[in-house]
């Protein structure tokens, strides 16, 4: 979603003649990048998407950190036993 620098009249304003119609290639070109900004939009508006990838991407960060995952393991043992011990008391 880049605009322009200058304020120069696109190519595809008019042509020579006048007729308003640019080349078919800039045509496409103009297509494509018109594509590529609504696919970005789209994305970039998908929230729930957008979450789950995040999340999707700290689970993976985290598998890959077999200390965390020790360290956790850890703590659930800890809690249990500690609810364990206090029940029969």
């Amino acid at each position: 979603m880049s605009r322009p620098d200058s304020h120069e009249p696109s190519s595809t304003a008019s042509s020579p003649n006048g007729s308003g119609r640019g080349t078919e290639a800039d045509i496409a070109q103009q297509r494509a990048e018109l594509a590529a900004t609504v696919g970005e939009l789209t994305d970039r508006l998908d929230v729930p998407t957008r979450v789950k990838h995040a999340a999707d991407e700290r689970v993976e960060a985290v598998k890959n950190r077999p200390d965390l995952v020790a360290v956790a393991g850890a703590v659930l043992v800890a809690v249990v036993l500690v609810v364990v011990w206090r029940r029969r008391r």
